[in-house]
């Protein structure tokens, strides 16, 4: 068998179409459409009011999906990392980093990150699955500018080639003579002054992500996920100056029948206005465009190849082009609930529209027994003048009749408490559902009487539980896809550019990323209680530290205890994310691989030092021994000079003893010697010494002797 012609291929694709048209119209066209209306409140084809009654909706699929919608775009808005690469090897460290950083700037800057994801819960929410399609524009994209007031010289440097050698290209230009000032001289001069408008490439291409309607995503009927569907396929109605744009011949694209003037039932729930397309101008007709993914083999080899199909047209359509598809398939879905082995993922609308239904029947019997309650059916006897004030009442009107008429109002009982009792049951059991319930809103204050704090925490965290399901399936079975299929996508077409991260440039080579590596999905915080997320981020920090000060203190653990810190501060940025905080990188350094390696060295160093302490224990002893000697040396001399002066001064004591000895006997002698003569002058004076007369003979003293 041959390779496939294009009218084999043209007539494979015009049957896919039709196949999968016709089983989402069948499928799944008339839920979304309900879902829709459901969750605008436009009941009366479902839920049609009594003629004169009540006309009151519930909202019940729209306050469900109202309430999940913020939690779950938490979940994903909190951080500016969305997204974040794994490396395969200790080598792609790096490389994670850089990938993570870039995959999530394309996402949210390049792109609209936050329509898009808004858009897709969005639509998970309401009809199960929302639609992503992730591809790379190859167009190159220009910007124009206009630019005044230029000299020759600024003129000729606006004009210059850019880094890639691309000279802008000038659209309009006009010059006139100004009258200006001669910097040299300063004086005035005559100069030319230039008006330019010009295009300049501004990118070779571009990344897109792109949420699609519902309606206009196409699947084959037995596929159980975008990425082993034999079909899909993007279908839009575009005007036919449109795809001449896109580069299609001119006869080929008027030679297409427009599209059918009916609207889909999703088009006519989000503009319920009249699909007219009568115009004058048939380059605005619109056509049906339909870009298709299909598994073929096209070369007979026995092998399908993914062929990018663009097929123009409904029974009598033309296929436009198609190509071996090199890069991924586009296509993926956002899911709400996943159902195993079927591609429709379950709603909430699914999960609340009977509810709604029974809500809606009882809030309107309840409403039309209050207003038969309050404005009761009146029982007229006899003759009433004016009739019209007896049926239509006007406050202080009168009421005439004649002498024998009587007026008497009929008894209404009042049962629509057992309708607001019903209605309430029907809450609970939206909240066994879903997990959304006035207590987990804490909009029911009797709901929090008589419970302690840590009841009214589990309860909610209960039905948080079910929540954070749905955006973890969102997650795991979408969203990790997308930014896998955009991660492969820049390896093969991107090549080195610069992006600001925090406000800093940062410099990507998506070229040298291992396109093996995996993608997680940051989804621990955002639908429960931030207080309950920060306190439990507060221990784990505590707890991080402790264990990296025990290591920190344990001979050999200091390296273990080093590798904390990339933990402490991952912890740190949680922490920062989950108080509301966005870019924690303003308020903590960047520690890079680099920087860890540095301080294990730095630490590996110190290691084969002496320790720091032991030196210093050592150097205090032997400053200690070193005083001690100075001051057994101080002691000893001062023991010295202490016995000298104890030696002296007890000299000093004995010569003042003995002097004090000696005058004191020639005190006493001095005494004696004067006690004494005064004795003998005393006994002189008193005759003591006069003998009896005596002849005797004369006695010369003094003279010789004998």
């Amino acid at each position: 068998m041959a390779a496939l012609t294009d009218e084999q291929l043209s007539a494979i694709v015009s049957t896919q179409i039709h196949l999968a048209k016709n089983h989402d119209r069948n499928e799944r066209e008339k839920s979304r459409s309900k879902a829709l209306d459901y969750y605008l409140g436009s009941l009366d084809a479902y839920v049609p009011p009594e003629v004169g009654r009540s006309k009151v909706v519930s909202r019940d699929v729209a306050d469900t999906i109202g309430w999940m919608l913020p939690g779950i775009m938490r979940v994903f808005t909190a951080s500016d990392r969305m997204a974040e690469a794994e490396p395969v090897g200790e080598e792609d460290q790096a490389f994670a980093r850089e990938a993570t950083d870039g995959m999530n700037y394309v996402f949210w800057k390049d792109n609209k990150g936050y329509e898009i994801v808004y858009n897709a819960t969005w639509d998970a929410l309401l009809v199960g699955n929302g639609v992503v399609k992730t591809y790379y524009d190859e167009y190159p994209i220009y910007t124009s500018s206009f630019h005044s007031g230029l000299s020759e010289d600024q003129l000729a440097l606006l004009l210059e080639p850019d880094d890639d050698g691309e000279k802008p290209e000038v659209l309009a230009q006009s010059e006139k003579m100004v009258l200006t000032v001669d910097e040299a001289t300063g004086q005035p001069i005559e100069a030319k002054s230039f008006d330019v408008k010009i295009k300049r490439k501004k990118a070779e291409g571009k990344f897109c992500i792109e949420v699609i309607p519902p309606e206009q995503f196409l699947i084959d009927q037995n596929a159980i996920s975008t990425d082993e569907a034999a079909f899909t396929a993007h279908w839009e109605r575009k005007a036919r100056t449109e795809l001449v744009e896109m580069g299609y011949d001119k006869d080929v694209i008027w030679s297409i029948p427009q599209s059918a003037k009916n609207q889909t039932p999703e088009e006519s729930s989000r503009s319920p206005m009249t699909f007219d397309q009568e115009a004058t101008d048939k380059s605005m007709d619109l056509v049906d465009y339909y870009e298709c993914f299909i598994r073929i083999d096209v070369d007979d080899d026995g092998e399908a190849e993914l062929v990018r199909a663009c097929f123009a047209g409904s029974d009598s359509g033309k296929l436009l082009d198609w190509e071996v598809w090199e890069d991924e398939h586009p296509f993926d879905d956002i899911p709400c609930e996943p159902v195993p082995h079927r591609w429709d993922a379950r709603s909430i609308s699914d999960e609340t529209m009977d509810v709604q239904d029974v809500k809606t029947v009882l809030l309107r019997q309840a409403l039309n027994n209050v207003y038969a309650a309050n404005n009761p059916q009146r029982f007229a006897k006899g003759t009433i003048k004016n009739m019209d004030e007896l049926v239509s009442p006007t406050f202080g009107g009168v009421v005439i009749g004649e002498a024998n008429a009587e007026i008497e109002d009929l008894a209404v009982p009042f049962v629509a408490n057992h309708a607001f009792e019903a209605i309430a049951y029907q809450d609970e059991v939206v909240q066994r559902r879903t997990g959304v319930g006035r207590g987990t809103m804490a909009l029911d204050p009797q709901a929090l009487q008589n419970q302690t704090a840590e009841a009214v925490r589990e309860g909610k965290d209960a039905g948080y539980s079910q929540v954070e399901m749905v955006a973890r399936n969102m997650a795991e079975w979408g969203w990790r896809k997308v930014f896998r299929k955009l991660m492969r996508l820049m390896i093969k077409h991107q090549g080195e550019r610069v992006i600001m991260m925090a406000g800093k440039p940062v410099k990507i080579d998506p070229r040298f990323w291992n396109a093996d590596m995996d993608v997680t999905i940051n989804v621990g915080l955002g639908t429960g209680s931030r207080d309950r997320d920060m306190s439990m981020l507060n221990v784990i920090m505590s707890t991080q530290a402790a264990i990296a000060a025990r290591l920190s203190a344990i001979p050999g653990g200091q390296m273990k205890a080093l590798e904390f810190i990339p933990k402490i501060m991952n912890a740190a940025i949680k922490l920062t994310e989950s108080s509301g905080l966005r870019n924690p990188e303003h308020y903590f350094p960047t520690i890079t691989a680099d920087d860890m390696k540095a301080m294990a060295q730095a630490m590996q160093q110190a290691s084969q030092q002496p320790d720091p302490k032991v030196q210093a224990e050592i150097q205090k002893h032997q400053a200690q021994l070193q005083i001690d000697a100075q001051k057994a040396q101080q002691d000893a001399a001062l023991q010295q000079q202490k016995a000298v002066a104890d030696i002296q001064l007890k000299r000093e004591q004995l010569a003042a003893e003995l002097e004090l000895k000696r005058e004191q006997l020639t005190a006493e002698i001095t005494l004696k010697e004067a006690l004494a003569t005064r004795e003998m002058n005393l006994k002189a004076a008193s005759g003591y010494y006069k003998q009896p007369s005596v002849s005797t003979s004369p006695v010369e003293m003094g003279g010789q002797p004998g």
